[in-house]
């Protein structure tokens, strides 16, 4: 099963990267933290899950994810139409007693010239498990560690460029939320903090002379995020959505998974 959801969430990727790969020059400064915004909005960690265990004893989940995010700042320095970038990827989420559990996302994919790899993976805990005196809502709290690399060839007056983009975070969230029947409505609070890279390779850069190179690798980059979202429990499968704001950019996720 885990090959055809990673094919398949390969393919969600890949149909919106290849319209999607930007053409970059004489980035300046300012573009540049613009840029590492809407980059950083789809690096954000997230399985589209609840605040609920998946199980007293044990509980297990695997699917995939899709979704566009807001990258105004690309749209507007590049020509070709960038304003969503995809975000993608094969999730999975074990619980064990004690409300303890592990989730993950990864997607490696490869579209022509362009590659993109994605590793996120965290612990959770469902405080409600061991703390019985929290009433009506389940609580989580959840810590995320992310790394990414993306690549892609472009030219420059017909000089051929390879760019390379790369990020690790961590990631702090408290997810908010209720298990109804088959309905689980949830809302959390995050905070980010990574740190990003962009380099290109040949005889031509794609930044303006006045970029240092303090400016374009190692950058940090910390921010307050917020979701909000609903799961559907139909037996082994689950449906589920989500809306963020990362980097001021809004970010919308679905999720089709099977679990106990």
């Amino acid at each position: 099963m885990c090959k055809y959801l990673i094919t398949l969430c390969s393919l969600i990727f890949a149909l919106q990267a290849a319209a999607d790969q930007p053409t970059l020059s004489n980035v300046t400064q300012g573009q540049l933290d613009g840029i590492y915004k809407d980059l950083g909005s789809i690096m954000y960690p997230t399985t589209v899950s609840g605040a609920s265990s998946l199980g007293k004893i044990f509980g297990f989940e695997i699917g995939v994810l899709g979704g566009v995010a807001d990258s105004p700042h690309i749209d507007a320095l590049v020509p070709e139409n960038v304003s969503r970038l995809p975000k993608a990827g094969l999730m999975g989420i074990v619980t064990v007693p004690f409300g303890l559990g592990i989730e993950a996302s990864i997607l490696p994919v490869t579209v022509g010239d362009f590659e993109y790899d994605y590793m996120s993976i965290g612990g959770r805990w469902t405080i409600n498990e061991v703390i019985s005196a929290i009433p009506f809502i389940d609580l989580k709290l959840k810590v995320d560690f992310t790394k990414a690399e993306l690549k892609w060839k472009q030219t420059i007056s017909n000089v051929p460029v390879n760019v390379t983009y790369e990020n690790k975070s961590t990631a702090y969230s408290l997810t908010v939320g209720k298990k109804i029947l088959f309905i689980e409505p949830f809302a959390g609070l995050g905070r980010i903090d990574g740190k990003s890279s962009l380099t290109s390779t040949g005889t031509v850069s794609i930044f303006d002379v006045s970029v240092p190179l303090s400016a374009r690798e190692d950058v940090s980059q910390s921010d307050t995020y917020y979701f909000l979202g609903c799961q559907l429990h139909l037996l082994f499968l689950n449906l589920g959505a989500e809306l963020a704001k990362v980097y001021d950019n809004q970010v919308v996720v679905g999720k089709l998974s099977f679990g106990f």
